[in-house]
């Protein structure tokens, strides 16, 4: 049985592939929130921009809530907040079913799933790193995978009964299985067997992180990133179907959007071991004003639409599988919940920005243009921003002493091996 409690054994794989049920099953719902935008704005007799807040404030809230989830996670595990997050997103979506008015559908939406998603987000990625040495890149794949497949294999179900059964008992239904997903995933949420981090400690880590450059190269890109990002995620649905694409297959895009995401995570997540994590990265980043080129110039183009959405998917994708791994690799796994959990506000308040942003801009204009062309603006400023992360290599191997260690560990690399 000790065995078992070993880093890279079998508990750690139930802690990985757990994470990816998780990821799945959140992912496919919330990503399904843009196949009912067309029958919320007919019932709330609301605008663009008052249906984004219902996206834009709950997914602040669950990158947001990492701060606390993080620290506590180190100090007891993920377990507990696993199961809180149970009550909260279960909750929150059937509460949001019965709700008569947007004001109170946002607050009802965001606070419930918002810290729901939040309960787990950070504490899982966590621990799951946690649980591996020699194979963290591949596991945190897996781990993070999930979100892709949540937006491949469920949405299209979820698009089926929203448009079938309403968005109202949709949400009834994807409650009641997201309290039985959660507590499931809870109890499969082991402690990693390396030590439990205090609070304090997390304090300290995340201290010591924010002194450093990197730190906020990721925090900056990210906030870009995610103001860009999440605007496809709210309006990609909407606009195809503004350009007489049917309600079905326009909610294919966020399912080329998830297959993209797949290859993104798992693809590059393994080739991460031969070429290294950080020009990977960077690659994620570059990739994605690319892709908001192809949407601008796709107009009612189907084809184009596709190619969009798996590209965004790639980039976003493989960015989310490989920057824990980075982040360890370069602030080391003591603390890593909380130093996690301040790093993943940097994508909440990107995303509490674009979407509503997005939406008033398309209302004014009545034209999805000119949101495009800022996304392609936006998302190389965050390339940009991210690109002199490709220098630490030998500066930082000798600079920092848990950096040379995880340079020279195997399966782990954040620069290639023919280059260290």
């Amino acid at each position: 049985m000790e065995g078992a409690h070993r880093v890279d054994s079998g508990r750690g794989w139930v802690v990985a592939i757990s994470g990816c049920i998780i990821n799945t099953w959140t992912f496919g719902v919330f990503y399904a929130f843009a196949t009912a935008l067309e029958q919320m704005l007919d019932e709330f007799k609301a605008n663009l921009s008052g249906i984004a807040a219902f996206f834009s404030i709950t997914t602040f809230l669950f990158f947001a809530v990492g701060i606390v989830a993080g620290p506590v996670a180190d100090r007891f595990g993920a377990r507990r907040v696993v199961g809180v997050g149970a009550i909260f997103m279960g909750g929150g979506l059937w509460l949001t079913a019965q709700v008569q008015s947007l004001t109170a559908g946002v607050v009802v939406y965001g606070l419930g799933v918002g810290l729901g998603i939040g309960s787990y987000l950070v504490p899982l990625n966590a621990a799951t790193g946690a649980w591996f040495e020699r194979h963290r890149t591949i596991a945190l794949g897996v781990n993070t995978v999930g979100i892709g497949l949540g937006t491949l294999v469920l949405v299209p179900v979820a698009e089926w009964l929203i448009r079938t059964a309403g968005w109202r008992s949709a949400f009834e239904l994807m409650g009641i299985g997201s309290f039985f997903v959660y507590g499931l995933v809870a109890l499969a949420s082991f402690k990693p067997p390396t030590p439990q981090a205090s609070v304090a400690t997390s304090i300290e880590a995340v201290k010591r992180a924010v002194q450093r450059s990197e730190f906020w190269r990721f925090y900056i890109a990210g906030f870009f990133m995610a103001i860009a990002l999440f605007v496809p995620f709210v309006f990609l649905v909407q606009y195809a179907k503004d350009q007489g694409i049917s309600s079905s297959t326009a909610a294919f895009l966020i399912t080329s959007l998830g297959v993209g995401s797949v290859i993104g995570r798992l693809g590059l997540g393994i080739l991460g071991v031969r070429i290294g994590v950080l020009p990977l990265i960077v690659f994620c980043f570059a990739i994605q004003p690319v892709s908001y080129i192809v949407w601008l110039i796709a107009g009612s183009n189907y084809l184009l639409l596709l190619l969009f959405a798996a590209l965004l998917g790639v980039g976003y994708g493989g960015f989310v599988a490989l920057s824990p791994v980075a982040m360890v690799g370069i602030f080391g796994l003591e603390g890593m919940g909380g130093v996690l959990g301040v790093q993943f506000t940097s994508a909440g308040f990107g995303a509490l920005i674009g979407p509503i942003s997005a939406g008033a801009i398309i209302d004014a204009t009545g034209s999805y243009a000119i949101a495009i062309i800022g996304a392609i603006a936006i998302s190389s400023v965050a390339t940009i921003a991210i690109y002199p992360l490709l220098r630490i290599t030998n500066r930082d191997a000798e600079a920092a002493p848990e950096v040379k260690t995880f340079l020279s560990a195997p399966n782990v690399w954040l620069v290639s091996p023919q280059k260290r």
